[in-house]
């Protein structure tokens, strides 16, 4: 994908004093998301020294994973720590197994709560929907978890991607966490760009200029031409940078990109 500078004008350098200030500001708003469903020590231990030896704020990893990351970081508070809370479809009791999960990630000393709500909920019992998310919220608040809702937009009906987004930010969580689905090849220049920009726009009718919660977006940004228009469909939709956040596991290869833009 060509760079958003040459599409739309748009220069990090507006906003950041240096190539090392958007350094600092990428390595610290960056959610470095390794979620594999098997990660034994070996891997954990290689991810998580990588992580620590380009300065990674935080990582977002599965809930198996805390306790033994906690022991490969060391105690130098170097690294704070995500966990991803999968959703639960249909049945109202597993609410139970959710909030279990989330008290044992809080036990294992996870900084942050990532979770997914259940989407079916949307349209017959969205007052069930509201409910799940807070009581989830209700356990991160009493721990001064920080705590993010992920919602996959993209497999909600057009009835119902703005519904979700604004009743989850009733709810007021720390972040909105909002999956976009780019494309992985483009059949022109800039299709990405356009594709994500039909998002934001969606995200900006729901919460309009009333944005009570912080935003992260997460999805296929596998290199730094990729996150550039990310970056400026923020600004240009008036998120500000300090409440921002990128979710991907391509994190290694976007500051590898900077570094040899």
């Amino acid at each position: 994908m060509v760079s958003a500078t040459w599409l739309e004008g748009f220069d990090p350098s507006y906003i950041f004093k240096s190539k090392e200030d958007f350094k600092k500001w990428l390595l610290s708003h960056i959610d470095l998301t390794y979620l594999p469903a098997y990660l034994p020590d070996s891997k954990l231990r290689e991810f998580i020294k990588k992580a620590m030896d380009y300065g990674f704020s935080r990582v977002c990893i599965p809930i198996t994973a805390v306790s033994r990351a906690e022991e490969f970081i060391g105690g130098s508070g170097k690294l704070e720590l995500i966990t991803f809370i999968s959703s639960f479809h249909g049945n109202r009791d597993l609410i139970d197994g959710k909030r279990q999960a989330c008290s044992s990630a809080i036990s294992f000393k996870t900084d942050e709560i990532e979770f997914s709500p259940n989407l079916s909920l949307l349209a017959d019992n969205p007052d069930m929907f509201k409910a799940e998310i807070n009581s989830i919220l209700e356990l991160t608040r009493q721990t001064n978890k920080k705590s993010k809702i992920y919602i996959e937009i993209d497999k909600l009906p057009e009835d119902m991607i703005e519904k979700a987004i604004r009743l989850s930010q009733e709810c007021l969580p720390d972040y909105i966490s909002i999956f976009i689905r780019l494309l992985e090849e483009e059949t022109y220049d800039g299709e990405n760009l356009n594709f994500s920009k039909d998002w934001f726009e969606k995200i900006d009718r729901a919460l309009g200029k009333d944005k009570k919660t912080n935003l992260k977006v997460y999805g296929r940004i596998d290199n730094f031409n990729n996150l550039l228009p990310i970056l400026y469909l923020a600004t240009k939709y008036g998120w500000n940078f300090d409440n921002f956040r990128v979710g991907t596991e391509y994190g290694f290869d976007i500051i590898d990109g900077l570094d040899t833009s």
